[in-house]
């Protein structure tokens, strides 16, 4: 008896050793695929609830009013356009200030338009990415983890668009154990747009009358008066007065370009440059290099204020 107690014990013993803990890898395996499972329906499911949204009326954009002739946001309206896809229960508040800034970035650009047709950068649906769209794409296509950590995730819809292979790019993020929507990657095509509207705005500060005497080696001083137009081709006017025994006036015009904190003039006889100071604009070294603090006061064009 007391031999059959014992083998069973053995046998129990053998079983127990045998059983292998929970690979690591597997469980590690599970949880990704649940991840790439609800960042899909994260995103199908976004989709599908906005589509239904611009179908009930809201494909218009009630947050854009007109002020003096341009586009302007209704901020009262748009927080409460972005409150609705907040509802949805698939972004998270990351996106909705994203979508803000994004707006307030091409408000900026209305001012230098009319407002007559689409604004820049509302062109397209922001969320679709496109004026129009194959809604199964955006609803069905497979998703591709491209990273994820600390509850945050980087993520690629692959699939079939107008005909062709398409992806587009999302980021999203683990709030309270689901997955939401931080950012959604699309080309609005106000990149250069932003670009050409600063670069406008610094012609048009850096556009004025500047005038100074200039140090000259075989005169007396060089009295300097230098016009720079914000029109369209961006040109200039250099009118230099020698003073001395063989007083002369030398004009040229040109066209002018600013690059930082450097302003060329670029005339018949060749390239010239000037930094920008607070004071105004000053003639720099031959080479390009700039003049040291005493020298520079002597080389100084003041911009005239009110010019």
């Amino acid at each position: 008896m007391k031999n059959l107690i014992f083998a069973c014990l053995f046998v129990s013993c053998c079983f127990a050793c045998k059983e292998a803990p929970k690979d690591a890898t597997t469980t590690d395996a599970s949880a990704a695929s649940a991840d790439s499972t609800a960042i899909a329906d994260a995103i199908h499911g976004f989709y599908k609830w906005y589509d239904q949204s611009i179908a009930n009326g809201s494909k218009d954009a009630p947050y854009l009013k007109v002020v003096n002739k341009h586009y302007a946001l209704d901020l009262p309206e748009l927080e409460k356009y972005l409150a609705n896809i907040k509802s949805s229960g698939y972004v998270s508040t990351e996106l909705l200030d994203n979508n803000t800034a994004y707006f307030k970035t091409c408000e900026k650009l209305w001012q230098n338009e009319e407002a007559e047709g689409p604004p820049t950068g509302l062109d397209a649906d922001i969320y679709f990415c496109a004026q129009d769209w194959d809604l199964n794409f955006w609803t069905t296509s497979p998703v591709r983890i491209n990273s994820i950590a600390n509850d945050r995730a980087a993520v690629t819809l692959n699939g079939t668009h107008g005909g062709g292979p398409h992806e587009q790019n999302f980021e999203l993020k683990k709030e309270n154990g689901k997955w939401l929507l931080t950012k959604i990657e699309c080309d609005m095509g106000i990149g250069e747009a932003a670009q050409a509207s600063a670069e406008q705005t610094l012609v048009e500060q850096m556009a004025a009358f500047y005038t100074g005497s200039l140090p000259c080696p075989d005169c007396d001083g060089i009295e300097t008066m230098l016009t720079l137009n914000a029109d369209e081709k961006r040109t200039f006017i250099l009118e230099e007065q020698y003073k001395g025994k063989k007083p002369k006036t030398v004009e040229s015009n040109g066209t002018w370009t600013v690059a930082g904190e450097v302003v060329t003039l670029n005339g018949k006889a060749g390239a010239s440059k000037y930094q920008v100071t607070a004071e105004g604009l000053v003639s720099l070294n031959a080479d390009g290099s700039k003049r040291d603090a005493k020298s520079a006061k002597k080389y100084l064009l003041k911009k005239v204020q009110g010019e």
